[in-house]
């Protein structure tokens, strides 16, 4: 081995202990009754077919760590499972997890092309099982660096390391403890021990391995050793269950209710069964002046791992080179046809009237859907057996690069019947971006076009309509849509637009109607209320017409709207210049805020690319 001075030593100790100090996602563990997980990377067949078995005799199952790009395999742990093995796996109940799909040293590989391999591995198990995703990691050959450990934290509920120790007390869900058998295998005294250690702390204790074979490899143990570890556990009293089923037990982030509010594959768990064969998608996509992005949109839904899809562009009188860019995807499936200028909703109307899919799926031509966004959706109305379910997702808000995207979870992330969910939206001022829904082609044709004359929230009225056609919400958490942040030229923001003030507020009218059309109460007034007071500062003082609309509208509802409000840094504007030349620096200056933070997460983006 090569001289390592102390100094480069202590160094690279520091750099591998980086990450469980950073990014952490803090947990704190509470049981009445111990935890043991079995787990075993790389996943070996051998750990199925023989370390498995031993499972399933006691009425147990493990956690396997998949690498899907070393299928079939000869490798330093053995012969890689097989396809078939998979359903097996499912069959006997047991986890699969995810190990990237090129097995990536955790510390050596650099944290992008780290992350591109764990999305690799899931776009992967999409195709061989629509429906399916992964829910835990394990960190594959090392501790990761601390960027790798960020930039992957999001797509699991948890992540996996070593240690040799249980987890007790505060953990860091990122960074999960194992314990390898493979270091103890000649020691089973030592296992002993730390199972009765984690039986005192009343921890959690997860067992890894690799292959269970009687000329085990450096990295696995024999049939006996693990039989011998595995009745020793059962014997300590731990319950044991395979990794996610046991955050299920702990009520860790993810779960509500004592129930996964994620789609697993189980036993008996339908996959897409029915919809895989028989409904077809439409990704409708209105586009103009949108040459920046509009390639990245495209590949992002031709990327879709749903099989049975079409996608339309309608360019709508584009002065830039969206048409041009957008017909070079031709050749890949996706139909470009062009109108003039007629505004977002028209060409929306345009696509529609030109698809055949059984379910469309809206996409804006600056936004990204994640690969495995429609499988899940459509696995849950596999499920739901509805055609009248309107099924949303998560969302995260970027600015440049799609994988800085922050997923907040907000009161809509939920199935809701369209009482609730419209009360929540306008009372606590939330929103759905337009591509986290899938929608029925019944449910869209009952709900009518979009309305052309909505310059600004069209896509707000518009799910509202199909949203009271609807039989309520079902959201599915793990198929994500990448919305790219809001803009000053966006079709969202108002400014000073008065074509826009006015369809915003025939849009807030028709909120309004829509809400009390199905519940007129305290409750829902109060929300309608609250609506109005939060936009009511973009007509006042400019429009008087709606202002005095605006007041009319509250008294109905048995309330006043107040003056709206301004920020304190322009009340000596308000006082020396009025109200309205106060408002227009404020707007001026949020302008200004959004550029600047627009430059510079386009720095930092540039600035991480060349650093990796």
């Amino acid at each position: 081995m090569p001289f390592q001075n102390p100094w480069s030593r202590l160094h690279r100790f520091y750099q591998r202990r980086a990450a469980s100090l950073v990014y952490k996602r803090p947990f704190l563990i509470r049981l009445q009754r111990p935890l043991i997980s079995f787990t075993f990377d790389d996943f070996p067949r051998s750990a199925l077919l023989v370390g498995g078995a031993i499972l399933n005799r006691l009425g147990l199952a493990g956690t396997y760590y998949a690498s899907l790009g070393l299928v079939g395999k000869e490798t330093e742990s053995g012969q890689i499972f097989f396809p078939d093995d998979l359903t097996t796996l499912f069959k006997e109940g047991h986890e699969l997890g995810c190990h990237t799909f090129s097995h990536c040293d955790s510390w050596e590989t650099a944290s992008g092309t780290f992350k591109d391999s764990v999305i690799k591995n899931r776009v992967a198990l999409s195709e061989l099982f629509p429906g399916a995703e992964f829910d835990s990691f394990a960190y594959p050959v090392s501790l990761p660096r601390p960027l790798t450990k960020a930039r992957i934290a999001d797509y699991f509920l948890s992540c996996r390391g070593g240690g040799q120790t249980f987890n007790v007390g505060k953990i860091d869900l990122n960074q999960l403890s194992a314990y390898f058998l493979e270091k103890s295998r000649d020691n089973f005294q030592a296992v002993k021990d730390l199972i009765d250690r984690n039986r005192e702390a009343c921890g959690w204790l997860i067992l890894a391995t690799h292959d269970i074979s009687c000329n085990p490899t450096p990295f696995g143990c024999t049939p006996e050793f693990f039989k011998n570890v595995v009745q020793y556990a059962v014997s300590s009293g731990a319950r044991i269950v395979p990794v996610v089923e046991a955050m299920e037990l702990l009520g860790a982030p993810g779960f509500e209710k004592g129930r996964s509010n994620r789609l697993r594959v189980r036993p008996g768990l339908r996959i897409a069964g029915e919809l895989a064969t028989t409904k077809s998608v439409s990704i409708l996509i209105p586009a103009c002046n949108a040459q920046e992005w509009i390639a990245d949109t495209l590949r992002s839904a031709i990327a879709q791992t749903w099989k049975r899809k079409e996608i339309i562009v309608v360019d709508d009188g584009s002065t830039d080179e969206t048409l041009v860019i957008a017909r070079q995807f031709e050749s890949d499936g996706v139909r470009v046809v062009t109108q003039k200028n007629q505004g977002a909703a028209s060409a929306r109307n345009t696509a529609f009237s030109l698809c055949q899919g059984d379910y469309i799926q809206w996409l804006d031509a600056d936004d990204l859907l994640a690969p495995d966004k429609i499988a899940r959706q459509m696995a849950v109305l596999d499920r739901s057996g509805s055609r009248k379910a309107l099924v949303s997702s998560e969302f995260g808000k970027f600015l440049h690069k799609w994988q800085r995207a922050q997923f907040l979870r907000n009161g809509l992330w939920e199935d809701l019947s369209p009482t609730e969910w419209l009360a929540r939206k306008m009372g606590e001022n939330l929103y759905m971006q337009t591509a986290t829904w899938l929608v029925s082609r019944e449910l869209s044709q009952a709900s009518g076009p979009w309305d052309t004359r909505m310059l600004s929230d069209d896509d707000g009225e518009y799910f509202c309509r199909v949203l009271l056609n609807s039989d309520g919400t079902l959201f599915v958490p793990g198929a994500r849509v990448y919305y790219r942040g809001f803009r000053s030229n966006s079709l969202a923001y108002v400014g000073r637009s008065d074509r826009k003030r006015e369809a915003l507020w025939l849009s807030m009218k028709l909120h309004i109607n829509y809400l009390r059309s199905l519940e007129d109460t305290p409750r829902t007034r109060h929300a309608c209320l609250t609506y109005l007071q939060r936009n009511f500062i973009n007509f006042y003082p400019e429009r008087a017409d709606i202002v005095r609309q605006a007041e009319q509208l509250a008294a109905d509802l048995g309330g006043q709207l107040r003056l709206p409000h301004l920020s304190w840094k322009y009340s000596w504007i308000k006082a020396a210049f009025g109200w309205r030349t106060a408002k227009n620096v404020a707007l001026e200056m949020r302008k200004i805020r959004w550029s600047l933070e627009s430059s510079l997460d386009k720095a930092m983006c540039h600035f991480q690319s060349r650093r990796d």
